[in-house]
């Protein structure tokens, strides 16, 4: 497992009979079995803690369990035969449309495809802005698809990391295209096409960087 940035994560491909490994970030984000399953914590200790480290050094020592991380949801994003690895970023793509940061899950082999889920937006009916304290609200997750794209058209699988707007945050993805001898990163911008659509669309940005390389080049967000 490469950890690259905050936010922005890579689990190589592993077999299905792995035990399960803990990532104890802020991100709030681990991966268990084959690694393929894509696990959600909502780590509300940092919401109290200043300092995630001061957090976990002093978790130990608690006997409130109001300030540990709790499991929430879980959800497999390429369904169970995929064993190639994945890359995993969260942001706030989309932020206008409201809801909590979303989770961007990239695979590193096959076609590179690349899926982002919410746990809730004005994409499903959401307010696009809240008014009440995230504690007021149910911390339980239903996370479902609202993208779903390929960026490249190769074989080596696509890497993802998000950075931050004024508004919520772009989408960036490294790969290489099919018959290239060039890996390149593109951003992108999730928008809605409609008033009524209930997914998102990549709008291609631009390209940040490009260079020889044969496989998709690591990424770390902010």
């Amino acid at each position: 497992m490469a950890m690259h940035n905050r936010g922005s994560y890579d689990f190589p491909n592993h077999p299905r009979k792995t035990s399960a490994r803990t990532l104890r970030e802020s991100s709030g984000l681990f991966l268990a079995g084959n690694l393929a399953s894509v696990m959600v914590i909502a780590a509300l200790a940092t919401l109290a803690c200043p300092s995630l480290t001061a957090w976990a050094q002093t978790a130990k020592r608690r006997s409130d369990h109001a300030l540990r991380p709790e499991f929430r949801a879980s959800f497999i994003p390429f369904g169970n035969d995929y064993r190639g690895g994945v890359s995993l970023a969260t942001g706030w793509l989309a932020g206008s449309l409201g809801g909590a940061k979303r989770i961007v899950v990239s695979q590193l082999a096959d076609s590179g495809s690349v899926k982002i889920f919410s746990s809730g937006s004005a994409l499903d009916g959401g307010p696009s802005v809240y008014l009440q304290s995230p504690l007021h609200h149910d911390h339980g997750a239903a996370f479902h698809e609202m993208a779903n794209f390929k960026p490249f058209d190769g074989s080596t699988g696509t890497r993802v990391a998000t950075t931050s707007t004024t508004t919520g945050a772009n989408l960036l993805a490294s790969g290489v295209a099919t018959g290239s001898t060039d890996a390149s990163v593109q951003k992108y911008e999730l928008v809605r096409p409609n008033s009524q659509a209930t997914k998102l669309q990549p709008v291609q940005l631009g390209q940040v960087w490009s260079g020889k390389g044969s496989q998709p080049v690591i990424l770390g967000g902010d």
